[in-house]
């Protein structure tokens, strides 16, 4: 699996409207010669499999349930998946930690936030 992938140009933030509720979410462009951002296949918790280029809509939610169980909604471009729940190794070892890097973001720190108690 490449480990490496160029920080691409966020060209606009909006709320996806089309799932309840709203996800935050960002278009992107990727620069057409970066490694990586060219097809291939995106491996997704649960063995879910994307082929194609890197995402130009993308977007993200993680809610911690317990100790080691997270809620993850994810947009992938037109796609949208929800998985619950899923475990730390789960989610570190898809393409997802990778998308984030390339954004700034640690998903090892998305995933140290405190637990969500249900209502």
């Amino acid at each position: 699996m490449l480990e490496f992938l160029p920080k691409p140009e966020v060209t606009r933030c909006f709320f996806d409207d089309s799932v309840a509720p709203h996800l935050s979410a960002m278009e992107l462009r990727w620069h057409p010669d970066a490694p990586g951002s060219a097809e291939r296949v995106w491996h997704l918790p649960q063995n879910v499999r994307v082929h194609g280029a890197a995402p130009t809509q993308f977007g993200i939610a993680v809610t911690r349930l317990g100790g080691d169980a997270y809620k993850v909604q994810v947009l992938w471009n037109h796609l949208y998946l929800a998985w619950n729940p899923l475990s730390r190794v789960q989610i570190m070892t898809s393409s997802l930690s990778l998308i984030l890097q390339a954004l700034g973001t640690d998903m090892w720190h998305l995933l140290h936030q405190p637990v969500t108690l249900a209502a």
